[in-house]
């Protein structure tokens, strides 16, 4: 797990230098799953290379293993023709590849669960990988959502500071006042109208019996100027 936990400290670095730098949501999302592909690769090619590291030592295992067959082998035969001297050096080197067998078979065994371990993380990380993917749109959507939120706030932030919610509404404080001075005046016109009519019928109305009074006194004036002629 050394490798993948190196792998995964350069990313994490990579990662926060990009934070550091308050570089894009989005771009942030792609750097960081293309880190993580590249550290897939390198860990699939350790982990390649680790079971190849295996894979010799098994076989070196296995020629021990048979050196220790044969030098058995010899050693009987050795003790049946009565060579006592080869017997005992051919037990020797049987004992000697015993040895190594059981050295290398400890390595093996080591080298066998560093694979299992190294596997075992190159397929969460490829899981990880697989999740960030997934999730990048989702990620990505409720980015652009929020920037879209805060542009609307910063311009009714800035209508705000600007006064121009103040200048829409003296305008139409202004408009209104206007309309109602247009009435005002509309009105008064009119009622002037219909006072000056008013008045003219009266003065009419009011002249008529003044002439006629007029007229009856004249009329008998002459009247009695003729009788009395």
């Amino acid at each position: 797990m050394g490798i993948l936990s190196r792998f995964i400290t350069v990313i994490q670095a990579n990662l926060n230098a990009l934070v550091s730098r308050a570089e894009h949501p989005a771009k942030i999302l792609e750097q960081t799953i293309a880190d993580m592909e590249a550290a897939y690769r390198k860990a699939k090619d350790q982990v390649a290379h680790a079971m190849a590291d295996e894979k010799r030592l098994d076989q070196a295992v296995a020629k021990e293993q048979e050196q220790v067959k044969q030098w058995q082998g010899r050693a009987v035969l050795a003790v049946e023709r009565g060579a006592d001297d080869l017997a005992r050096e051919a037990l020797q080197r049987k004992n000697e590849h015993a040895r190594t067998a059981i050295q290398l078979g400890s390595e093996l065994e080591a080298q066998a669960a560093n694979v299992a371990s190294l596997k075992e993380g190159l397929l969460d990380l490829q899981q990880k990988i697989a999740d960030i993917k997934r999730q990048k749109t989702i990620l990505i959507a409720k980015q652009r959502r929020a920037e879209a939120q805060d542009q609307i706030y910063k311009t009714l932030d800035g209508i705000h500071n600007a006064g121009a919610l103040e200048t829409v509404q003296r305008m139409e404080d202004k408009i209104e006042h206007m309309a109602a001075l247009a009435g005002a005046r509309r009105d008064l016109a009119g009622e002037l109208r219909g006072d000056q009519l008013e008045r003219r019928f009266k003065e009419l109305g009011a002249g008529t019996p003044n002439v006629d009074a007029e007229l009856v006194e004249m009329k008998q004036r002459l009247l009695l100027e003729n009788k009395r002629s």
